[in-house]
């Protein structure tokens, strides 16, 4: 991360509650520089001229604090002239950004922001272009961490990609306030690039039998007592994934989530059979509320394919809510990130959660490969459990190898 102090007084910057109706102007005098020499016989003056660094007005208005628009100044100045301070922002952003030709004057007319249970502050803020920035504010001040200069012709910069987590369900009823510790009913990595709009879902069936640091054992075993930070370490160290943190949840953080959505608009593939404590599906279009939302990603008995659809359906549940997320629009973003950090459990940072929502708005759901791990049903350790086959490991290399899959049949 490049450390950029803040501007000299000279930068132009308009924040805060300024009147919109006339739009103020800053004059920097132009700095000349004198040389006088005294050669034997003669005396002759030179004078140099030196223009001033071009800096970049940042006018802001509709509730944008001045700190943001303050730094975004100092950002967009260090960008449009070398000769400029520079802002505390990620390296990756200013690279993103040092090719393109800042305009002289840019103005931030609206920002959504939410509070996070920590206390941390998420914010999304709008240009008159229509470009968006992020930022946060974690008690030190609003600072920079993301933007998408689209009016610039450049690609948005959320963080450096693949974005990668793992994604875990736990089995813990709904009265359980602290589902960490409980079977992983649903397990999956996910991965976001934004700068190409796409990304993939790859699910690990829960029974899938693996030899682990405590011994042989079904994956959805590996979390119990343990926790998800067992399991990411697991998927560190025995598939050497990059996942940069875990989100997880139970039976009552899965539908807090979706009562965020009001309900889960979904197109099922193909119909479920009735369950023991609930009706089954019909295929087709429907809206599901947060109870039938959790239970068709329950349902795995008499389906064919058992776990192994379960966990493709789950995927599905996955890609329909962000299809629902992307219409609400990026300025939404800041108060999903807060449901998120309440709802779940989590090791990621708030600037993190607010790149990977973003990163999840800006991909094309039409083109993520949502796919499971293959395997055969068989016996061991005393229960019955999946054996992946070999070509697993294909896919999971091809995961590591760029954050996605390639296209295989249903």
């Amino acid at each position: 991360m490049r450390k950029l102090p803040l501007l000299a007084v000279s930068v132009a910057l308009i924040a805060g509650a300024c009147n919109d109706a006339a739009e103020p102007t800053t004059t920097i005098a132009e700095t000349t520089t004198t040389t006088t020499t005294e050669p034997p016989s003669t005396t002759a003056t030179t004078t140099t001229t030196t223009a001033p660094p071009r800096v970049i007005a940042v006018r802001a208005s509709g509730g944008v604090p001045p700190a943001l628009a303050e730094q975004a100044a100092t950002l967009f100045s260090a960008l449009a002239d070398e000769r400029n301070p520079v802002a505390e922002v990620p390296a990756g952003l200013v690279a993103r950004l040092a090719a393109v030709q800042i305009p002289d004057a840019v103005r931030i007319t609206s920002m959504s922001t939410a509070t996070l249970p920590d206390g941390e502050v998420v914010g999304v803020a709008r240009t008159d272009a229509g470009d968006v920035v992020l930022a946060i504010d974690d008690g030190t001040g609003w600072r920079i961490v993301g933007a998408d200069m689209d009016s610039l012709g450049v690609e948005p910069w959320y963080g450096e990609s693949p974005h990668m987590v793992l994604i875990i369900g736990t089995d813990a009823r709904q009265w359980i306030s602290e589902p960490l510790g409980y079977h992983a009913d649903s397990i999956h990595v996910v991965t976001a690039i934004p700068e190409q709009g796409t990304g993939a879902i790859l699910g690990w069936p829960r029974d899938s039998l693996v030899e682990t640091p405590y011994g042989k054992m079904k994956l959805t075993a590996l979390n119990v007592n343990r926790g998800p930070e067992v399991m990411e370490e697991f998927f560190h160290d025995e598939w050497e994934l990059p996942v940069a943190g875990y989100i997880a949840t139970g039976f009552a953080g899965f539908e807090d989530l979706i009562g965020i959505l009001g309900r889960l608009d979904i197109d099922i593939p193909r119909g479920l059979p009735t369950q023991e404590w609930f009706a089954g599906f019909r295929a087709g279009e429907q809206s599901l509320t947060p109870v039938r939302a959790l239970d068709y990603s329950r349902t795995r008995k008499g389906v064919p394919g058992g776990d192994l659809t379960r966990s493709y359906n789950q995927g599905l549940v996955m890609l329909a809510a962000m299809v629902m997320l992307q219409l609400e629009g990026i300025d939404a973003l800041p108060g999903y990130v807060a449901a998120l950090a309440q709802f779940t459990h989590t090791n990621l940072s708030a600037e993190q959660l607010l790149l990977l929502g973003a990163a999840a708005m800006a991909l094309d759901p039409t083109t993520i490969e949502n796919q499971v791990l293959p395997g055969k049903v068989g016996r061991a350790v005393g229960a019955s459990v999946v054996f992946l086959d070999p070509e697993a490991d294909v896919m999971i290399a091809d995961l590591r190898d760029d954050g996605l899959l390639e296209s295989r049949d249903s």
